[in-house]
């Protein structure tokens, strides 16, 4: 690394890729099928029915995809800030105390999660920054991760760590209410079942999941020990 204090590095996330592709190529085909439809309607109607119903998912794919972030990450020298549709959050390297690969045992064996982990030393910072439209985003984005944790035993299944938990959240005396509150309980959970805290998902990233684990490493050592970069 270099030591210029403005260096910045942006990830392009994955999701964005072949977002035109798969727009132009969806309208090619629906004008395609229209044009079709027009003379064999009457003797392909089901199958008609079903290219064009598919190309207009295309479509969509397409356009949704046009909705993510340009840029899903800017790493600085002093935070990492993470850009949703739906928000964003930043985190000072001193508020991390390591990354890592979060793994789960299914079908008899452990495997590798397609998530970054994140361990915190205190969730202070990032609870004051989140939107509550981030937070109410990321629990169903990460309920899957939370199911997992249920079927494994890693979390008790008692009625309430099985649920959306919106109780008040109390952190420095600063009480927390609604969809932060929740994400907040939901990151306990998680970290006592996985180790970590907050997991961003691989489609977010813009390189192999190791890979980008290596930066982050880098990154958070360099800071740590050397100050910003």
């Amino acid at each position: 690394m270099d030591n210029t204090t403005d260096r910045v590095i942006n990830t392009h996330p994955n999701s964005k890729r072949h977002t035109h592709t798969f727009i132009w190529l969806g309208c090619i085909a629906l004008f395609i099928f229209w044009l079709m439809s027009l003379f064999l309607w009457q003797t392909f109607k089901i199958q008609l029915i079903f290219l064009i119903s598919a190309t207009l998912v295309v479509i969509l794919i397409g356009i949704l995809k046009c909705l993510e972030p340009r840029v899903s990450f800017f790493i600085t020298p002093k935070m990492i800030i993470y850009c949703h549709r739906n928000g964003q959050w930043t985190l000072p390297w001193q508020d991390i105390i390591r990354f890592g690969e979060p793994k789960a045992y299914v079908q008899g064996e452990h495997i590798q999660l397609p998530y970054v982990g994140i361990k915190l030393n205190n969730l202070e910072h990032i609870a004051s920054n989140i939107s509550p439209r981030l937070a109410n985003k990321l629990i169903h984005e990460q309920q899957e991760l939370l199911i997992l944790a249920i079927a494994n035993k890693e979390i008790d299944f008692d009625g309430d760590d099985s649920v959306i938990n919106f109780e008040p959240y109390t952190l420095n005396d600063i009480i927390y209410k609604g969809p932060i509150a929740a994400w907040l309980h939901r990151s306990e959970q998680l970290a006592k079942a996985y180790g970590y805290h907050l997991y961003l998902p691989e489609s977010s990233l813009d390189r192999n999941l190791k890979h980008f684990l290596t930066l982050l490493k880098k990154c958070h050592h360099y800071t740590i020990v050397n100050g910003p970069y």
